[in-house]
């Protein structure tokens, strides 16, 4: 039975596999069996905690990299055989609206899959930035670097997973579009990029309708995207 090991950052961008679990506390990594028909994986899922320091840590400890530095071996033994990062993540072009299923590494078969389904799926060039991106103005920055969308851990996880020699996909719902005001939450931001909570709430509350917007948009991306997971799972691509 294949092991598939799935990222995510929260456990409400984890979806529903987090709420599947059978032992409790995902955050530490949690065993889920689940089976299609004939086809069945095992599911590892981490919770990184948002930002590209949380995302690199979980996923080296996850992929036993820290022990491979001390001790110079040159296999995992008993590692994945795929991963999944799944997550929301803000457009930096006009061309990709709320909602949009995207991905920087996808298998054709899954692909297929997810558009025979009816859903919107683009291939796109995606950047992971320290910094949420709030505005307009800071998403054209950043789409100068030739990047669609931009999201906060995939890279961290996907360049681990390569160095573990574990084939990875990310799969990703456009939350919020490029013209998307959202509150400016990296006051919030901690050095070790998690959220103050007190001062996220107070950044929130400064900004109520940009809030409720957000909020709104996330439930209906994370909707799309337990959807996607599903289907991706359960693809003949998955695992590669």
């Amino acid at each position: 039975m294949p092991l598939v090991y799935v990222f995510a950052a929260s456990r409400m961008e984890a979806g529903r596999l987090a709420w599947r679990a059978i032992l409790p506390g995902a955050s530490r990594g949690t065993l889920i069996a689940r089976s299609e028909g004939q086809r069945a994986n095992r599911i590892l899922l981490t919770i990184t905690g948002m930002g590209p320091a949380n995302a690199r840590s979980k996923a080296e400890t996850a992929f036993k990299l820290v022990e491979r530095r001390a001790n110079g071996m040159p296999t995992v033994a008993g590692g994945p055989d795929a991963v999944l990062v799944i997550g929301v993540c803000g457009a930096l072009i006009e061309a990709l609206p709320e909602q949009t299923i995207v991905s920087p590494i996808l298998a054709s078969a899954i692909l297929e899959r997810l558009r025979r389904e009816g859903m919107a799926c683009d291939p796109v060039v995606g950047i992971t930035s320290s910094r949420i991106a709030s505005t307009k103005s800071e998403r054209m920055a950043l789409a100068q670097s030739g990047a669609s969308v931009v999201d906060m851990e995939s890279y961290e996880i996907l360049s681990a997973a390569e160095r573990a020699g574990a084939p990875a996909v990310a799969l990703r719902v456009v939350s919020d579009s490029l013209d998307a005001p959202i509150p400016e939450f990296n006051r919030a931001l901690k050095a070790d990029g998690r959220i103050d909570k007190p001062r996220a709430l107070w950044m929130a509350l400064g900004s109520p309708l940009k809030m409720l917007r957000l909020l709104a948009a996330n439930r209906r991306a994370i909707k799309q995207l337990s959807a996607a997971v599903k289907l991706a799972l359960e693809s003949k691509g998955f695992p590669a």
